[in-house]
């Protein structure tokens, strides 16, 4: 301060500004100049001081090695790098560039982080991180205290041990011992079929006036009976024409702890010509014609009249982010062997798998699909719709597509591939 009070101050022959001796004569305007300018730099030099970025070094003691966790700050707030977190404690991680979530695997626990999210899902529980993850330059980053205190206890049964050092700015994080899980049966006793719209919501109408309502329903029925007959216990969202919201349907699916849950729909499209069997699971749309398919068959919300506060419906669309990754591969390989079945007693070979965002699987809390048994606005396929030994063929060829996946699901305790 006195070395800034003296280039402000006034020698013997005249003033000093900035280290620069002024005359006597010293226009008055050149001196507020200096002065001003003064004032600036020592203005930015504190602020730079006050508001640059403070870089800690993080030691990080794992199961599998001991490493410096390169660290940044986002949003005023210390984030470790994820990958490094990972490698000091053994655990095995893979990233999905189209759902941006982050999944993090060790001795039969799952966890799944969100991009941007600071909910997480773990073992099938969702939880709470406080901040959200976060990208980087290319990186991923996690809070610190959720690097530090929660990563290594999520994989694990124990207590976890940890201390801090006393070098300020360096935490020591010892990993806990890894239990292994008791092993889980997995069995398939309960499908929830969902026939689609229905009362007020007549879906998708073919040019003749066959009601996609109507249909589903019959298919479903059939469906049922098919799969009773293999010993399943089989609950519908709905047996007769009324309309059920979309969201209950799911809903119905979670309070039943079904196994699976198969929404059943008819196709529709602007064009005459598209036709096809289709089995669609919950990501993102895989074409045009499948984000159109999503438009559609979500536009039931129409003729929803209660509806979730905004910031509820913000939650609820986070926490089905998580869920839909946990049931993904086998919601994809359903729907692969239903496709399968079909095409073998349909003998067609127009059948496929797709990916949608269908309002209707968001909320199940298991492995689901949605069906779409043909195309109403195609004649052909409008026509065999009409002839209930069609439909009879399809709910047979839907029905030992489940009930082939069942048996190898079962045998393999859920990893059949």
């Amino acid at each position: 301060m006195a070395e800034l009070a003296n280039a402000l101050g006034s020698g013997p022959s005249g003033r000093k500004l900035l280290g620069v001796q002024l005359p006597p004569s010293a226009p008055a305007i050149l001196i507020i100049i200096m002065k001003k300018i003064t004032f600036i730099i020592a203005f930015l030099f504190i602020a730079v001081a006050l508001f640059a970025p403070v870089s800690l070094a993080y030691h990080i003691k794992g199961t599998d090695k001991d490493i410096e966790a390169r660290d940044t700050r986002i949003s005023g707030k210390n984030y470790l790098l994820l990958v490094d977190i990972c490698e000091a404690n053994g655990i095995d991680w893979e990233w999905d560039s189209i759902s941006r979530r982050m999944i993090l695997r060790k001795n039969g626990h799952e966890a799944v982080l969100l991009i941007g999210s600071e909910y997480y899902c773990v073992d099938a529980d969702i939880k709470k991180a406080g901040d959200p993850v976060e990208i980087k330059d290319g990186s991923i980053y996690v809070p610190l205290k959720f690097a530090k205190y929660t990563i290594p206890y999520l994989f694990s049964l124990k207590e976890k041990k940890e201390k801090e050092s006393k070098v300020t700015g360096t935490a020591i994080i010892v990993a806990p011992d890894i239990q292994k899980p008791s092993g889980k049966k997995f069995k398939v006793t309960k499908i929830v079929l969902d026939p689609g719209h229905g009362g007020k919501d007549p879906g998708a109408i073919s040019r003749s006036g066959i009601r996609e309502k109507d249909i589903v329903l019959d298919a479903a029925r059939r469906l049922k009976k098919a799969l009773e007959k293999e010993g399943v216990d089989v609950i519908m969202t709905r047996s007769s024409d009324i309309f059920v919201p979309l969201e209950m349907r799911a809903r119905i699916a979670n309070r039943a702890n079904a196994d699976f849950f198969i929404s059943i729909h008819a196709n529709a499209s602007r064009s005459r010509w598209i036709k096809g069997f289709e089995v669609y699971y919950l990501s993102e749309a895989t074409d045009d014609n499948a984000r159109a398919m999503a438009v559609s068959e979500n536009s039931a919300l129409d003729y929803e009249e209660s509806s979730l506060d905004r910031h509820s419906k913000n939650v609820d669309a986070i926490v089905w982010d998580l869920q839909l990754t946990e049931h993904r591969e086998v919601s994809i390989e359903l729907a692969g062997f239903i496709c399968q079945e079909v095409t073998r007693i349909l003998r067609r070979s127009n059948s496929s798998i797709k990916s949608a965002r269908f309002y209707v699987l968001k909320g199940a809390e298991m492995p689901s699909v949605l069906v779409e048994l043909s195309y109403l606005s195609n004649r052909t396929e409008e026509r065999k719709l009409k002839d209930s030994s069609y439909r009879q063929k399809l709910a047979e060829g839907i029905a030992a597509g489940i009930v082939r996946y069942k048996d190898e699901y079962e045998r393999t305790n859920g990893f059949s591939q």
